[in-house]
């Protein structure tokens, strides 16, 4: 592509700062988004790209052109946009377009995110008046959901990276950002849209909610301390029945469920253990009255031990137990 030479000029002018800025939002940004799980992108704008944007003439000057660098937050949800906020805070706010603030009729389907504008925060004390300054370059954060991210990556290059123009792939890519639209919906209306899906009698997922059912009940009882709380019951339940199937015990359910409450109801809460998870407890009122035997094929039983010493009786071999390194 051949462009203007006071353009690639003016961006080698430009581009050492804008590097600079992108290191400082890039380190800020990264931070914040590791500590809530949330994905990050970002890229420089090429002289290639820059003279395609100004050649869309909706530009008077240089100091217009706001995305030379820019970013983008993925969140799980539209629910999680508290990302607005820790910008307004770690940033100056030049500009703010917020998702749905541009007029769109309903039988169109674009891009419609959430882009804030913002410059570095200078310091009170320095005074900057040459405008090849950091402080002066403003940076693009888009903030998207991660269906409305797949939509972007999926479908960018093959429709606007193509050498032909051709309608069909431009509806393509509107219908695609349409059921993007409407998987957002749903998200955000989950637990009021679940209600509705006709139920379904799968034995397993009745049993792991009868699992998760009876441990709450504990819990909520005060019978099991707060600390042993799963981080993610689900996935306990999953775990606890995978224990019980593998052990070939699924049709003893209501057995293994008597037992674990009879244990814990007839133990002091004191001495309900606190050195090992909630599963290594559950494993043991299990193994040790014989509920379940080890070995069991292809299993291999979370076995530390703290989990020893609290219950020596409990014996089993190397080849039965996760190891924690390649000499155990």
């Amino acid at each position: 592509m051949i462009y203007p030479a006071v353009l690639e000029r003016k961006y080698n002018e430009y581009i050492p700062f804008v590097k600079k800025v992108s290191e400082r939002v890039k380190s800020t940004l990264v931070n914040f988004c590791e500590s809530k799980g949330y994905a990050f992108t970002s890229r420089i704008k090429s002289v290639e790209s820059l003279a395609e944007k100004i050649e869309t003439g909706r530009f008077k000057k240089r100091s217009n052109l706001d995305d030379l660098f820019a970013c983008t937050i993925i969140i799980p949800t539209l629910l999680h946009e508290e990302v607005v906020q820790f910008c307004k805070t770690t940033f100056k706010i030049t500009r703010t377009v917020k998702r749905g603030q541009n007029k769109k009729a309903p039988d169109i389907f674009r891009f419609d995110s959430t882009r804030i504008y913002a410059q570095i925060k200078k310091p009170d004390i320095l005074s900057i008046d040459n405008e090849l300054s950091i402080y002066n370059i403003i940076f693009e954060i888009q903030i998207k959901s991660a269906f409305e991210h797949a939509w972007s990556v999926s479908t960018h290059d093959l429709v606007y990276k193509n050498s032909e123009i051709d309608w069909k792939r431009l509806r393509l890519a509107a219908q695609i950002k349409a059921n993007v639209e409407q998987l957002d919906t749903l998200i955000l209306a989950f637990e009021q849209t679940s209600l509705i899906i006709q139920e379904n009698s799968y034995s397993d997922i009745k049993v792991k909610r009868r699992l998760a059912c009876e441990i709450n009940k504990l819990f909520e009882k005060g019978k099991i301390p707060d600390e042993l709380q799963p981080k993610d019951m689900n996935r306990f339940c999953d775990n606890l029945y995978g224990l019980v199937t593998h052990a070939k015990k699924e049709n003893n359910i209501e057995k293994v469920i008597k037992k674990i409450k009879t244990e814990i109801n007839s133990t002091s809460f004191k001495k309900i253990p606190r050195s090992i998870s909630l599963f290594q407890y559950l494993f043991a009122i299990l193994t040790r009255n014989k509920f379940i035997e080890i070995p069991i094929e292809k299993y291999y039983c979370h076995v530390t031990k703290e989990l020893i010493d609290l219950f020596p009786d409990i014996q089993i071999d190397n080849n039965s137990i996760f190891l924690y390194s390649e000499e155990d």
